[in-house]
């Protein structure tokens, strides 16, 4: 879902943190975020809810985003 995507590109950006950054943080390669943000890995709840943990967001504010693009 692409809103969720870019959103979730913005969410790392606005803590300035690199995508290697974030995959030190969630222990991944750098290779599972890029292919998260190129819309090439759908997360799976529980990688979502870490995703947004190792973010410091609000799963919350996500799912609201999600909610609102599937009403279009």
């Amino acid at each position: 879902m692409e809103v969720l995507q870019q959103w979730l590109i913005e969410q790392r950006e606005k803590r300035k943190l690199t995508i290697q950054q974030l995959a030190q943080n969630l222990n991944k390669p750098v290779s599972y975020i890029q292919d998260i943000e190129q819309g090439q890995h759908i997360l799976e709840i529980v990688e979502f809810l870490r995703y947004c943990r190792a973010l410091d967001i609000d799963h919350n504010v996500a799912i609201e985003i999600i909610q609102d693009e599937l009403k279009k």
